[in-house]
């Protein structure tokens, strides 16, 4: 077996100095680095982002590369189109918007991918592999390094140690949409005012923050409109229409099980019907986000070849569908075990073991509305971050849970987007739940 590179967070093994000079940085610019960025929780802000080598950088990369590639085929062995796949995981007719059933399932369908990973004891862990177009944190994810990266623009003591932000993921995907939709398409990138990302239920406002970015992906061959789902309109042809621009092409950034009925879904609807545009991506790479193929790698292990059964054993936590034959399993490892929706997201109706009391887990089994999967807990390392409580001025260092989560789009790996909980908080580490955010720092190996 190949002997795989070390991921961990890199701050404990800093040298003092480093560390220091770090945090004065952050005590000076905190602002600016988070002026307006995508935070449901204002209370604490972190004074730097979290660091890890070049190498780790790489090798969750080839993970995430990996495992997408392996949920496709987990999928192609047990159907052939999007609609046998949404029968074998059991998923209601109906509930995802859009979906062609006649839809193979083809290398598009994993065009854009964020991996979840968990680091235990320099093993990058990935509890979950997201894949849809309109995957979140990618322009915060940019943003914060970014930002970042120009105050240490001049520090000799940085630049020393070879510290960098990873590639793009805002131009990565602005690659990935025009080489899919072709160029020279009017794109609007759709959004909805019921989306759970802050702002988004002021349409203008969040028509404004983006305009930077929609910037950027004109100049990058995307003539893209930022708009909401909800205003779109239809000509006499059945081609969409936002404002009184007419669109080739529509970059779906709302989920769609989870988008609201209004005139604009319904003259999306109907626009799809008739086939008047072309949609980033196909509402089918839905279905392999769906939990339940994590189970499946599992069950496949002696269909894989042995490096891949060997990335699914060393970085998927081992996954079950859950079914009455394993309650009382379930009841006795609680301690041991994740307990989780098959088709949510955004740490909906996730339940970790050993912080649910065993009233609550019960109830949680009993009561459970749709699959789920019961999923080995991972033992996560902890991330030691300083927070800085504008409020106060007050500095608290703490160790946080931490998320890792690395792009693809187009196969090409692309930005990072760190989450880590809060001074006294715990368990689903996710924005909408008062998570925090940071980017990620790239350095040397610091043998090197």
């Amino acid at each position: 077996m190949t002997e795989r590179p070390a991921v961990r967070e890199l701050w404990p093994e800093l040298p003092e100095h480093v560390r220091e000079r770090f945090l004065a940085y952050g005590h000076k610019y905190w602002s600016q680095v988070y002026e307006d960025v995508a935070l449901q929780n204002q209370d604490w802000i972190p004074l730097r982002s979290p660091v890890a080598t070049h190498a780790a950088y790489a090798e969750m990369n080839r993970v995430t590369e990996a495992v997408s590639r392996l949920v496709l085929e987990a999928c192609r062995r047990r159907a052939r189109t999007a609609g046998e796949l949404r029968r074998v995981l059991g998923v209601p007719e109906g509930r995802i918007q859009l979906l062609d059933e006649s839809e193979p399932l083809t290398g598009r369908l994993i065009n854009a991918i964020r991996s979840d990973l968990l680091l235990e004891r320099g093993v990058p862990r990935m509890v979950e592999c997201n894949v849809e177009s309109a995957l979140g944190g990618v322009l915060d994810a940019d943003g914060v390094i970014k930002r970042w990266m120009d105050v240490y623009v001049d520090e000799p003591l940085f630049t020393g140690m070879g510290a960098a932000a990873p590639p793009s993921a805002v131009d990565a995907r602005f690659d990935a949409i025009r080489a899919d939709v072709g160029p020279g398409k009017t794109t609007a990138m759709l959004f909805t005012a019921g989306g759970g990302y802050p702002g988004a239920d002021r349409p203008n406002y969040m028509i404004n923050r983006l305009m930077p970015f929609a910037d950027r992906g004109r100049e990058l061959g995307v003539d893209l409109i930022v708009y909401p789902v909800e205003w779109v309109e239809l000509d006499d042809q059945n081609r969409l229409k936002a404002g009184d621009r007419v669109l080739d092409a529509v970059w779906r950034m709302f989920v769609p099980p989870f988008v609201n009925d209004s005139p604009g879904m319904e003259a999306v609807r109907t626009a799809n019907a008739a086939g008047t545009f072309q949609m980033y991506l196909p509402t089918a790479v839905w279905l392999l986000s769906n939990k339940t193929i994590f189970a499946w790698l599992w069950e496949d292990l002696d269909q894989l070849t042995e490096e891949d059964a060997e990335v699914v054993r060393a970085t998927i936590p081992r996954t079950w569908v859950y079914g009455p034959e394993l309650r009382q399993r379930t009841i006795d490892e609680r301690e041991r075990l994740v307990f989780k929706p098959t088709d949510d997201y955004g740490g909906h109706g996730v339940f970790i073991g050993p912080l649910t009391s065993p009233e609550d887990w019960q109830t949680a089994l009993d009561t459970a509305d749709g699959p789920h999967i019961i999923q080995e807990l991972i033992e996560a390392d902890p991330l030691t971050m300083q927070f800085l409580e504008p409020e106060t001025g007050d500095v608290v260092e703490a160790e946080v849970s931490y998320c890792v989560s690395t792009y693809l789009f187009d196969r090409i790996p692309a930005g990072v987007f760190s989450r880590f909980s809060p001074p006294g908080a715990g368990g689903v580490v996710n924005l909408t739940q008062g998570a925090l955010t940071g980017g990620l720092l790239l350095v040397n190996d610091l043998e090197a």
